[in-house]
């Protein structure tokens, strides 16, 4: 089965491979993820704020634990806008 589509990384994962990994998979994998060497993390969180798109940032700050309690808040919350 080559060449079909599969999810790929084009980033280092941060803070460490573990602790990006899970984040990353936590979050959704490669068909939610937001990767540009043109804009900041402020441009793409300003991007999501004007189009009320949920936004996680993984990155050297992350922390596996917060991360998960945000994305349970998160759901919590879209649950609540239904």
């Amino acid at each position: 089965m080559p060449k079909l589509p599969v999810a790929r990384l084009m980033w280092k994962l941060k803070p460490d491979f573990a602790t990006g990994a899970a984040a990353w998979i936590y979050a959704g994998g490669a068909h939610h993820a937001v990767v540009s060497t043109a804009l900041t993390v402020d441009d793409i969180r300003l991007f999501a704020k004007m189009t009320n798109t949920e936004l996680v940032v993984i990155d050297d700050k992350t922390d596996i634990n917060s991360f998960e309690q945000q994305l349970a808040l998160l759901d919590a919350a879209a649950a609540l806008k239904r």
